[in-house]
């Protein structure tokens, strides 16, 4: 009698569980559509393809993450490399004569060229995802 009862819990719960399978979004199905694969049909091959389907999605999502944050570094380095170019090539009241007194001009000019350099050249390791 045990037996029984321990067998019918077991068919329940994993009935259970695999009607609960997780299932696609509408949008994740568009984006599969999108790509030409037929998800239905890879699904009721083998319960594998669902896994594979949604690591091929999220290797797209962190795929696009990273397009927009480099896209977001290059511009910002951009912008501190114009800025700090401007602040470096200001006009001073240097000559032969005067001693320099831009020196805050400088390091403020080079800095900001240094950090948009930087921000526009150096691959990030985070941004590079596997």
């Amino acid at each position: 009698m045990k037996s029984k009862i321990v067998f019918t819990a077991a068919v329940l719960f994993f009935g259970l569980t695999h009607s609960c399978a997780q299932d696609f979004s509408p949008k994740q199905q568009q984006r599969l559509e999108e790509w030409g694969l037929n998800h239905t049909y890879l699904l009721a091959q083998s319960e594998a393809n669902e896994q594979q389907l949604l690591d091929i999605l999220n290797e797209n999502r962190k795929r696009k993450n990273n397009l927009v944050m480099g896209a977001g570094f290059a511009g910002l380095g951009l912008l501190f490399l114009t800025t700090g170019s401007i602040i470096f090539n200001q006009d001073s009241d240097c000559n032969d004569t005067h001693i320099c007194e831009n020196t805050g001009q400088v390091i403020v000019g080079g800095g900001l060229m240094a950090l948009g350099t930087f921000e526009v050249g150096y691959p990030c390791p985070y941004f590079y995802l596997p």
